[in-house]
């Protein structure tokens, strides 16, 4: 990942806004969607339980992804060599790491810090980030 200045991070962060969700189509296999668009393709996505909360939530930014799955996080990037249609990343076009790149959750730490959105939105989210931060630094990882 060639990461972003944190002004810059800090900026896509800022930069999310919801879109309403009664435009949105919900997955009868996932349940409602809450979805938050930014500058540059910036994007979270939330998939909502029936109490209101996210059970799975993806950031999409600088063509890195970041992907938390109720307790496993995980991070990816896209084909430098791919096309995005209408400003979205094509899905196919996403390569999972083996692992989590501290360099990027790092990254997306600092965005969602800066975001304005729902905090039961972007709170487990932001823990996971915070915890796989800090289990880098203990084990002497690059954070």
């Amino acid at each position: 990942m060639s990461r972003p200045s944190s002004e810059q991070l800090r900026r896509l962060g800022r930069s999310l806004r919801e879109i309403d969700p009664k435009m949105l189509d919900a997955h009868d296999d996932e349940g409602p969607v809450r979805w938050f668009l930014g500058e540059n393709g910036t994007e979270l996505v939330a998939w909502i339980d029936e109490a209101g909360a996210p059970h799975h939530i993806q950031l999409v930014f600088s063509r890195v992804s970041v992907e938390w799955t109720g307790r496993a996080l995980a991070t990816g990037t896209f084909d430098l060599h791919g096309s995005t249609a209408g400003g979205r990343y094509d899905p196919y076009l996403l390569r999972m790491a083996g692992g989590l790149d501290p360099e990027v959750c790092e990254a997306a730490l600092e965005l969602l810090r800066a975001a304005d959105i729902d905090p039961v939105v972007k709170e487990p989210l932001l823990g996971a980030l915070a915890n796989a931060s800090r289990s880098g630094a203990e084990t002497g990882s690059k954070p």
